[in-house]
């Protein structure tokens, strides 16, 4: 294999160190060690209708540094609102979205909807706890 550098002069790479590059990125990753990348988001399917939240999941908790994704369907229009973390997700009633983020603050945190009329109210709460 051939590569150039930024002068354009060639560089070669020999097949051993390809291999032994590869690997070396492959042992750090994830896959190698039996997990893919999916397995590491902790995911939460939750549904609002009529303004309630379906089921009787009242707390979502997770840990310090994981992946988080929460998918949200809704019935009608609304802004779903993560406080302390200041992500904002816009949902209507035929589209799910995700809200994903890392969990880098611990505490808890609320979830609010904000519907069409101006209406706050919280739906869940986030907790986030120390590793």
């Amino acid at each position: 294999m051939v590569v150039s550098l930024a002068d354009g002069k060639p560089l070669l790479l020999r097949p051993a160190i390809i291999v032994a590059v590869i690997f070396g990125v492959l042992v750090g990753s994830p896959i190698a060690k039996g997990q893919s990348s999916a397995d590491s988001i902790r995911r939460f399917d939750l549904r609002i209708e009529n303004n309630r939240l379906v089921g009787n999941l009242q707390t979502i908790r997770v840990r310090r540094d994981e992946a988080v994704a929460i998918n949200w369907t809704v019935d009608r229009r609304m802004v779903l609102h993560l406080h302390g973390y200041g992500l904002e997700t816009r949902v209507n009633a035929k589209t799910p979205m995700t809200m994903a983020f890392r969990a880098h603050a611990t505490g808890r945190f609320p979830i609010e909807m904000h519907d069409e009329r101006g209406n706050h109210k919280v739906v869940i709460y986030l907790e986030v706890h120390p590793r």
